[in-house]
């Protein structure tokens, strides 16, 4: 039990100043990200598709987009792009992900595309609220877009199973404790 005391007070000094001399990293974050829309001859997406996003906490509430990955129109994407005004940013906290510039990338196929929001950051988006513009060939159609649950880092599964690994193994040395105790 001391010994449990004297690691617990070493960890509580040791990692505030770990944490001082450290920079902080800054946050990175990956989504899984789809894009559909009625059929193109209905007005909608003619390239709709899916994949993941990786980006970086940037200021105001914006996140860098790092980079792309998926599939659209059954072609592999292979890179970020500015096309048409983009910048490459998501909101995820935001009412909508995309801003009006939206986010551009490259494919397989040689297209270029940018999908935008038709509502500025801020801006509550209903409907399909999401464009899509092509080059090569061209195309533009409407659609939704949509983020889920942030992926979480390596870094944080490794905290957390560290954390119910010392909950277990305190819980284990109350439990014979408490045995030790009722048996006398």
């Amino acid at each position: 039990m001391k010994l449990l005391k004297t690691a617990a007070v070493a960890a509580g000094v040791l990692l505030p100043l770990a944490a001082a001399v450290v920079p902080a990293a800054a946050a990175t974050v990956t989504y899984d990200w789809s894009l559909s829309g009625p059929a193109a001859s209905l007005g909608g997406v003619p390239y709709p598709g899916s994949g993941t996003i990786t980006a970086t906490q940037s200021t105001g509430g914006a996140w860098t987009v790092d980079s792309i990955t998926g599939s659209i129109d059954g072609s592999s994407i292979t890179g970020l792009t500015t096309f048409d005004g983009s910048d490459n940013l998501l909101f995820p906290t935001g009412t909508a992900p995309l801003d009006t510039h939206g986010i551009a990338f490259q494919t397989a196929a040689g297209q270029t595309i940018d999908i935008f929001s038709f509502f500025a950051e801020g801006s509550k988006p209903s409907g399909n609220a999401y464009g899509e513009i092509a080059s090569n060939p061209g195309g533009f159609g409407v659609g939704t877009f949509a983020l889920t649950a942030a992926v979480p880092e390596p870094s944080t599964w490794a905290m957390m199973m560290l954390g119910f690994a010392t909950l277990g193994y305190l819980g284990l040395r109350r439990g014979k404790t408490g045995t030790a105790l009722s048996a006398a």
